[in-house]
């Protein structure tokens, strides 16, 4: 790999990062390329060749966020212990929203500014996702561990976690091994027969 290749990749991904604080602090909608070029410190011209377009990098932000937790449920779905594969779960996307806080209200608040074909790709992945963890549910209820599956319970387990990103803090006093571990429990006990 050429010394360019790398510095355009570095450059890029710091590009991502500052837009995704940009959007997750004031809005896509309110965030303009001019707000954009001012905070990476670059001109028109250098901005534009590290990326495409606002909309480029929305995309980019909301669906390799989505992704990476749908790679991540791939080692708790081997997991035969649907309690288990629960806390994998958790543990997986508390510690995602903990490290990348930002990308992540992107990813879960943003989705609705994608146009449509993207909106529709990266809303398949989210449901992808949501996927693994009602199957873990329908799989502790035919094991005799949960109680039948019901869906109301299992927005309001997902939205538990999802929403830690509005405040969770990462320099906070608890940290997301923690809370993964309080959520984790909670989740259990909702989901608990008697």
């Amino acid at each position: 790999m050429s010394a360019d290749t790398k510095d355009d990749r570095s450059q890029r991904a710091r590009i991502v990062k500052v837009a995704a604080r940009l959007f997750a602090e004031r809005g896509y909608h309110a965030v303009g390329i001019a707000e954009l070029q001012n905070a990476v410190q670059l001109g028109r011209g250098a901005l534009y060749h590290h990326i495409r377009s606002k909309d480029d990098l929305l995309y980019d932000i909301a669906r390799e966020y989505i992704a990476d937790l749908n790679d991540l449920a791939v080692t708790a779905e081997h997991e035969p212990d649907p309690r288990k594969r629960i806390c994998i779960l958790g543990q997986h996307l508390i510690s995602m929203i903990a490290s990348h806080q930002a990308e992540l209200t992107v990813c879960f608040r943003e989705v609705q500014s994608l146009t449509d074909s993207r909106r529709a790709e990266v809303l398949a992945l989210h449901t992808r996702y949501e996927r693994v963890w009602k199957d873990a549910f329908i799989s502790g209820a035919e094991q005799g561990l949960f109680r039948p599956y019901d869906p109301v319970v299992l927005k309001g387990v997902l939205g538990m976690y999802f929403y830690s990103y509005l405040w969770m803090r990462p320099d906070g006093s608890l940290g997301a091994e923690t809370i993964s571990e309080r959520f984790n429990e909670m989740a259990l006990r909702m989901l608990a027969i008697g």
